[in-house]
């Protein structure tokens, strides 16, 4: 509980070794963390595009992501991209799994899959944006926190063109948007000028307040 070192290793990764790539182990362990993340409601209202070393979507979208290094750099990116909105059929396929999961008839679960047409329903458009942008968040999170555990760099990434992307991977008719995108890999030493400066973060006295 005690042990925070992996955390105060990692840092957003600048440039990374090309000639260090990701086991396929590795890989999974960081897409379980994402899949296992909490998430509002258990409804996971989202998607992780996985584009390894030889993807040849890389090179393509690098414009796209402004020309950052990490872009082609890195072993891995995953794109969170979350959903445009849900509908009655995601939250019956959703009350299905649990059943199924937990061996429950459906009916016990009436009250909570009414529950949560209620809240989704409620939503205006641009709340329920902001909330499903959220969830991938938190999976961001989980994932950056577990690969910083295996020894494994990670770089978050906002700095991208969201609309020519989803339409790049035709995300829309997915009903889906691309929010943020993580790089992943063995950082580069002798070219990235963050390697070795010291981590800076606000002291506990200034960021926490009880009372």
């Amino acid at each position: 509980m005690n042990d925070l070192a992996h955390l105060n290793w990692r840092y957003a990764v600048k440039r990374y070794d090309t000639n260090k790539k990701l086991s396929p182990e590795e890989i999974h362990c960081i897409l379980e963390s994402i899949r296992l993340t909490p998430t509002s409601l258990g409804i996971q209202a989202f998607k992780v595009l996985v584009l390894g070393p030889d993807s040849p979507h890389r090179e393509a979208i690098k414009p796209l992501l402004n020309n950052q290094p990490q872009s082609v750099e890195a072993s891995h990116l995953f794109i969170f991209a979350a959903h445009k909105s849900i509908s009655e059929n995601d939250i019956e396929e959703h009350i299905q799994r649990i059943a199924t999961e937990r061996q429950q008839p459906l009916e016990e679960l009436s009250k909570f899959q009414q529950g949560i047409k209620g809240f989704i329903g409620g939503l205006a458009a641009d709340d329920l944006t902001e909330w499903v942008n959220k969830q991938t968040y938190i999976a961001l999170g989980i994932a950056m926190s577990e690969a910083a555990r295996m020894k494994i760099d990670t770089t978050p990434m906002e700095g991208f063109k969201a609309k020519e992307l989803d339409s790049y991977f035709k995300l829309h008719e997915q009903n889906l948007a691309s929010t943020v995108i993580l790089a992943a890999g063995k950082r580069d030493h002798n070219n990235d000028f963050l390697a070795n400066l010291k981590k800076v973060r606000k002291s506990a006295g200034e960021l926490f307040e009880e009372k």
